[in-house]
């Protein structure tokens, strides 16, 4: 059996969402092949071994009972073992991991941060690597990188903390004019997305924006159909995809999932699509192009638009695509003729034998 510390939880604006993907994974984890080491970080940051019952991980009771502080020791050798202790009246005790699974999403977790701990610690972990989730994570990197690799991206345009009415405007400008969407470049999901067009909305966007980030992105708005592709595996053992998902959105006009009490309020989710068999191929080419720009390892969501005559624009990545029992990686995986247990275990295994 193996030991596996499931990351849950965080300071970002996702750490409701991390508690759903967490508890999925737990009910998922094939349990005669691995035992659930549950860590969870509270939204200040704080660690803790939590041992209690996994149904109270997603309404966040889990933080009130059966719980250790933890804390992360460097070392990667014999002579400087690093790994996880928790302290356990009054003493700290090891915490024995063979392997980490992370289920954070955004800002503290999904972004490098974490992995880099975890490898100053020389804990293995399944997932992105901490270069290509930093990457990932910045919106404006990522979109020069796919560009990189010959895959269209919207123009993109950054602001930051500071900059005038003016300086916003001339980013609309530079990407072609309104309308434009304005994100936290450093952000996970839809929140602080805004759809803006015209100067009020930009101004309005432009603040709710940067309430979360420092660094915001103003893109070129894409008409087009959404697209995703689940992708796994390296560049040394290949890659292996999902069926591609299509996205059909109703209401205000942009993919809302985790901001709607309903989750597929605004939405209607197509998996496998139904865009022609020919866009489809285009669709996995640019999908893996990106991911492999990017550097990615393990998995990844690369989501995609295909516009009216066929062209395939690069969106974003998640360098841990959620993973409840709604998300879109997990459908895809499935449509594909692999279930969660069966990704978890090959993410799992594979971060192992790469460590």
């Amino acid at each position: 059996m193996l030991n596996v510390a499931i990351l849950f939880g965080g300071i970002s604006t996702e750490h409701d969402i991390s508690l759903k993907s967490a508890a999925n994974v737990v009910a998922c984890l094939p349990t005669d092949r691995f035992t659930p080491v549950l860590i969870g970080i509270d939204r200040d940051g704080a660690w803790f071994h939590y041992a209690g019952d996994p149904a109270d991980i997603v309404t966040g009771a889990w933080e009130t009972h059966d719980v250790s502080p933890v804390v992360l020791i460097p070392g990667r050798g014999e002579q400087a073992r690093g790994g996880l202790l928790e302290l356990v009246d009054g003493e700290f005790c090891e915490l024995d991991i063979d392997v980490a699974l992370p289920v954070l999403h955004g800002q503290g977790g999904e972004d490098g941060t974490v992995q880099g701990a975890l490898e100053l610690c020389g804990i293995p972990y399944a997932g992105c690597s901490v270069l290509a989730s930093a990457a990932c994570m910045d919106k404006d990197v990522a979109h020069r990188l796919a560009a990189s690799a010959g895959v269209r991206s919207p123009r993109c345009t950054v602001v930051h903390r500071g900059a005038t009415a003016e300086d916003a405007l001339a980013a609309v400008a530079e990407c072609g004019g309104f309308p434009v969407f304005v994100k936290p470049a450093r952000g996970g999901s839809s929140i602080g997305v805004s759809k803006a067009t015209d100067e009020a909305e930009l101004s309005r966007a432009i603040d709710e924006a940067l309430a979360l980030d420092s660094k915001v992105a103003v893109e070129e708005a894409i008409e087009g159909v959404e697209v995703g592709c689940a992708v796994m595996g390296n560049a040394v053992d290949g890659l292996e995809m999902g069926e591609v998902d299509e996205i059909v959105v109703s209401g205000d006009g942009f993919f809302r999932i985790h901001l709607e009490q309903d989750p597929g309020a605004n939405t209607e989710l197509r998996c496998p699509s139904t865009l022609p068999a020919v866009t489809l191929d285009r669709v996995r080419a640019a999908g893996a192009a990106v991911y492999q720009a990017l550097g990615c390892s393990g998995f990844a969501r690369v989501d995609l638009f295909v516009t009216e005559d066929g062209e395939v624009v690069f969106n974003e990545v998640n360098s841990t695509p959620g993973l409840t029992t709604y998300s879109r990686f997990p459908q895809m995986m499935r449509a594909a003729g692999r279930d969660l247990g069966e990704v978890l275990s090959e993410l799992i295994l594979t971060a192992i034998a790469h460590a």
